[in-house]
């Protein structure tokens, strides 16, 4: 008893050490100015003003609904820090939740599982910036753990009702939600199916998600019913389908869920390998990795649905992934010999691959606005004006003015004497060398690159006498 006693405490001290570390990064990651979509969110919820005028009158793809709840409540001024408070929280308490469905197979697995999440940079950026995918993946994690233990016969009672607040909350921290529900919702028909039949697999799916379904379609009806209520529903940007920026979408999310250093669409042709090899080597959950990784962008596909270029569209694809790796490692390491070699390097690698991500996020801070207005403090102390040149910048820097309590007037460029012009400009743009506005000359003084997933560059120029 005494010696599993101490297992158990190596155990928990272990993972309480992956779940700071967790922290730590999130932390890390969250300085730095609010980036652009952060910044229209916050813009967004200070405009509706009330908890309700976030439900009705937003209606806006980047209204991640909790995230624009919580940043409401903290107001449009509130430190960067505090505006990503919910998503630093909620990322971090998704780690000892990924431990806890890991574990159910070994106390080991458990903890490689734990250090995956805790690490990988996708969930580390997405963990450290005031939007709503941190608190989506608890939930999904909530989710695919309530589901896993009702499929094992450990529940004591339904989780019907549980699983449909957990997708209720989920889907209006993101939308996204409803691709987790359709795995979800599979692979317990699928598991049934090969373990019941056909008949109890289709009344037990149905029995389980139910509830669930109707709580998605709630949510439909709200966000729906507010748009025609209203100006109708909006997206900041559609692009028509088109299969390459799909594959480099997916591709991207699966190089910073692990932290690969080349983004190219021919790493995602490793994964359908991994996923047909999972079975032969003794993976659990098998239907949904299928499902959440393979099934649901080629759904995608078949639909020829739009804006399939954002990677964090695919977090449910990452998410699944690093469930798979972490018990793919466990089962290498637990076979011994060579594979046991194997699954030791590729922990070392994705660990190590990850911080490096990780630092460089935390090093880099999304291309700081808020660097921009620190430059303008120093020249013009008592507030300014500044030009931009279009208006995707204007609510990333009357935030990161609003944060810094720094007096600045945003409009975009015109012929009004302003001390100062910006650019700011996404992947592949570049800012000109000087701008010459109305008779007047402006040169470069400060400028940002962002790295990463998220962010955009800026160029900070003044006007020359």
């Amino acid at each position: 008893m005494r010696g599993e006693r101490g297992v158990d405490r190596r155990i928990w001290w272990l993972l309480g050490a992956i779940v700071a570390l967790g922290l730590a990064l999130r932390i890390a990651g969250a300085q730095g100015a609010l980036w652009l979509d952060e910044a229209w969110s916050a813009k967004q919820a200070h405009d509706a003003g009330t908890p309700l005028g976030v439900f009705l009158n937003i209606n806006h793809d980047n209204n991640h609904h909790l995230n624009s709840l919580w940043l409401l409540a903290v107001g449009f001024d509130a430190p960067p820090m505090l505006a990503r408070a919910l998503s630093i929280v909620t990322g971090t308490a998704a780690i000892p939740l990924a431990w806890a469905i890991g574990a159910r197979r070994g106390a080991a697995l458990g903890l490689i599982t734990a250090l995956l999440f805790a690490i990988s940079p996708a969930l580390v950026t997405f963990g450290s910036e005031a939007r709503g995918y941190a608190p989506m993946t608890l939930a999904l994690l909530v989710a695919i753990l309530l589901t896993d233990r009702w499929l094992a016969g450990e529940a004591e009672r339904s989780p019907a009702l549980a699983l449909a607040i957990t997708f209720f909350l989920g889907a209006f921290a993101q939308l996204t939600m409803f691709f987790a529900f359709c795995a979800l919702a599979g692979w317990v028909f699928f598991a049934l199916w090969k373990r019941d039949g056909l008949k109890p697999a289709l009344t037990g799916s149905f029995r389980l998600f139910l509830p669930s379904a109707v709580a998605l379609a709630l949510v439909v009806v709200i966000i729906l019913g507010a748009a025609y209520l209203r100006t109708g529903f909006k997206f900041g940007r559609y692009d028509p389908y088109n299969t390459l920026e799909l594959l480099h979408g997916v591709s991207e999310l699966v190089q910073y869920a692990l932290g690969v250093p080349v983004v190219s669409i021919w790493w995602f042709a490793l994964i359908p390998a991994l996923v047909v090899l999972a079975p032969s080597a003794g993976v659990s959950r098998i239907a949904f990795h299928r499902l959440a990784i393979l099934a649901f962008p080629l759904g995608l596909a078949l639909l020829r649905a739009g804006n399939v270029a954002h990677p964090r569209y695919y977090l449910l694809v990452g998410i699944a992934l690093l469930i798979l790796i972490a018990e793919l490692i466990w089962l290498g390491w637990r076979a011994g010999g060579w594979k046991r070699w194997l699954a030791a390097a590729a922990l070392a690698g994705i660990t190590l691959a990850g911080l490096a991500c990780d630092v460089d996020l935390a090093v880099n801070r999304r291309g700081d606005p808020g660097a921009a207005i620190r430059a303008m403090q120093a020249r013009a102390p008592q507030g300014t004006h500044l030009l931009l040149d279009r208006e995707t910048g204007i609510a990333t820097f009357e935030a990161a003015a609003a944060s810094a309590h720094y007096p600045l007037t945003v409009q975009l460029a015109d012929c009004a004497a302003a001390r100062f012009f910006l650019a700011d400009r996404f992947r592949g743009e570049e800012p000109p060398a000087r701008i010459a506005l109305c008779g007047a000359a402006y040169a470069p003084i400060a400028a940002a690159r962002a790295r990463g997933m998220s962010g955009t560059h800026w160029t900070l120029y003044e006007r020359q006498p």
